[in-house]
């Protein structure tokens, strides 16, 4: 009678518990959620339960609950954000977003729908996003940018929950941007194999002290995002941060430029080519990735036709505008790749700097003491050549000879490259009066540092006889500033720096880097002129 009695209070305490295995699972929560194609901010919903705690999980890698994995105690209701990435395919996808109960181990199911952003694919390779003016509409409102037409696209996605505030200030611009969160940089292709490579370049900067410091760089493929591993760096104040670059806010603006190759192991049909630069630490200041006639945005490159790279080096340039303006050592690069060679760049570009400058700026000691460089491109400020040639000005060979110290230091083997520069009318050319007397001085200048200082084996690259012999073919190499390069006179120096290097002809693989074909060809024939005597 005992036993019979202690059967049914068993029986009566396991059936008042508030779950029962296989019971249903007791939600409140939308059977669907409807997302907009071009989502940026996180949207929120509601979801309580009953009975037992719950476990949100969403299906797919390209949403998510903001601040990650969630679990709802019973008897709760809570709001809850939810964050997705832009739907770059012309198709509708579905997700669902599972709700578990955490006792009965049932599950209720939210189904997830987003249409497409694009109408069709096209092949948006390559892309210069140089743009001086975005789609201000679209950017401010929605977060995403077409790029030249092309149907390549750009957006900001937030994963932190932070409203992010868009402006457009001659470039992409995002304050709000919390740790997580990241741009997205889609490109739409047609066909692309597995194995293709490609080069992402950009310029961005950290326009606040607040702004993110850490961030890496992560491709799509193979469902998932990838980083490089190799060429990951640890910060020295968290060892568990591994990132690509940091963008660091100075009060007179240093911007950050990085260079990435990556490639893809899976194909893709009727797709987009997808990269983003994501957010490791948190910060909500402005980000911009700059983007005028002077710095390039952002370039994805696609080397579908290239040889198949048979050598790699790791090359260091440093200078000032006479560097930056159309993104001189991206051209470099891609350049090389195109002719069979891969390249490696680590870059520190500030505006009018000389040498004994970029000695006390901490990216440009930085960008030298990385080390492992094959070679170094240093740029001094365009008139000190001429300025040496002319008064042999004892504190510019001693700049000189610090930044060549400190680049050795670092990289023992390196062979240190000087940019002879060009002339040009600007300032009653530099003072000198003429283009021939400016140009003369230049080059006398350059040779004389280099034999001066003949311990370190100093090369000079001869850019100003290419664009001296440019000038005289009515060329126009200069920007309507009268002294920096052009698009085209950028085109001649990345040419002459890389026949410098190496010392073949070029192919005709050679990319134009965005030069008229004819006026390409052009140059090229004139920096073999310069370079190999041709």
């Amino acid at each position: 009678m005992k036993r019979f009695i202690a059967c049914i209070v068993a029986l009566a305490v396991l059936c008042s518990s508030q779950v029962v295995a296989g019971a249903a699972l007791q939600v409140k929560a939308p059977a669907q959620i409807e997302l907009e194609s071009q989502r940026v901010e996180p949207i929120t919903i509601q979801i309580g339960c009953k009975g037992e705690a719950v476990e949100i999980t969403p299906s797919e890698a390209w949403f998510g609950i903001v601040g990650g994995l969630k679990t709802l105690e019973p008897k709760a209701k809570r709001s809850i954000k939810i964050w997705a990435e832009p739907n770059f395919s012309t198709v509708e996808r579905r997700a669902v977003l599972s709700l578990k109960g955490l006792t009965s181990g049932n599950v209720k199911e939210i189904v997830v729908v987003q249409p497409p952003y694009l109408k069709t694919i096209s092949d948006g390779f390559p892309v210069r996003m140089e743009a001086q003016r975005y789609d201000t509409e679209l950017w401010q409102s929605r977060g995403v940018s077409t790029i030249k037409g092309r149907g390549a696209v750009l957006s900001a996605v937030s994963v932190s929950g932070n409203t992010l505030i868009t402006i457009n200030e001659h470039g992409a611009t995002i304050a709000g941007m919390g740790a997580g969160d990241y741009f997205l940089f889609a490109v739409p292709v047609t066909k692309v194999e597995a194995g293709e490579q490609f080069d992402f370049m950009c310029t961005m900067t950290a326009m606040e002290t607040t702004s993110p410091k850490y961030w890496i760089f992560e491709y799509w493929d193979s469902g998932r995002w990838n980083s490089v591993e190799n060429t990951l760096r640890t910060a020295e104040e968290d060892s568990s941060i591994r990132y690509s670059f940091y963008n660091k806010y100075f009060r007179s603006a240093h911007h950050t430029t990085f260079a990435q190759t990556f490639y893809l192991s899976q194909p893709i049909e009727n797709g987009c080519v997808k990269v983003r630069l994501r957010a490791l630490t948190a910060g909500t200041g402005k980000v911009k990735l700059t983007g005028n006639s002077k710095y390039v945005s952002m370039q994805l490159l696609r080397y579908n036709k290239a040889p198949q790279a048979r050598d790699k080096k790791r090359m260091l340039f440093i200078g000032n505008s006479f560097t930056y303006f159309y993104g001189t050592p991206f051209m470099f690069k891609e350049i090389a790749r195109s002719e069979g060679h891969q390249v490696d760049i680590v870059v520190s570009v500030k505006g009018g700097q000389e040498f004994c400058e970029h000695l006390k700026l901490e990216r440009s000691r930085e960008a030298i003491m990385q080390g492992g460089f094959d070679y170094a491109f240093l740029q001094d400020t365009s008139p000190n050549a001429a300025k040496y040639a002319d008064t042999k000005d004892v504190d510019i060979i001693n700049a000189c000879r610090e930044i060549n110290k400190l680049t050795k230091q670092y990289s023992p083997d390196c062979q240190i490259v000087y940019e002879h520069t060009w002339g040009c009318p600007y300032d009653d050319y530099r003072g000198y009066g003429s283009y021939e007397r400016l140009d003369n001085l230049l080059e006398q200048g350059a040779k004389l540092l280099a034999e001066q200082l003949r311990e370190y084996n100093i090369i000079v690259s001869s850019i100003g006889k290419g664009f001296k012999i440019g000038r005289e073919q009515n060329l126009n190499l200069l920007h309507s500033d009268e002294r920096h390069q052009s698009r085209e006179g950028a085109y001649m120096k990345a040419c002459i720096n890389y026949l410098l290097i190496y010392k073949q002809p070029f192919t005709s693989s050679v990319s134009n880097c965005g030069v008229r074909a004819q006026t390409a060809q052009i140059i090229r024939d004139i920096a073999e002129q310069v370079v190999l005597n041709r």
